[in-house]
């Protein structure tokens, strides 16, 4: 899987809120997990150059935020009316919006909106 550098240098950036989530309740800090992100960007997104214990922390962080990334669905994830994940085509609008829902679920979030404004 080919990283969407455009989407990591969110996160590490302006979308640092989503890593910091991520990392609640871990021992981890955001700053090492947003390092280690930069630390990828600066790589093209070359996975190999990590080291062991980089690795561990893009498994454990990074990569979730990256790959799939559940739908919120149209009042929770059960509900979700599409495979139950956000196209990586939708994640970086989904992170800068905090709505994290797949195609299926925004065109029916749209329809209902439409229904109530009519």
């Amino acid at each position: 899987m080919e990283i969407d550098l455009d989407l990591l240098a969110y996160l590490v950036g302006k979308g640092m809120r989503h890593i910091e989530a991520r990392v609640a309740g871990s021992s981890y800090l955001p700053r090492t997990v947003r390092g280690v992100g930069i630390f990828l960007l600066d790589r093209d997104g070359n996975l190999g150059v990590l080291t062991a214990k980089q690795q561990v922390t893009y498994e454990k962080f990074l990569k979730p935020l990256l790959f799939d990334v559940p739908c919120c669905g149209e009042t929770g994830p059960e509900n979700c009316r599409g495979n139950g994940l956000v196209e990586p085509d939708l994640l970086l609008q989904g992170y800068r919006e905090d709505d994290l829902r797949c195609r299926a679920c925004r065109a029916a979030m749209a329809g209902e909106s439409t229904k109530q404004e009519g």
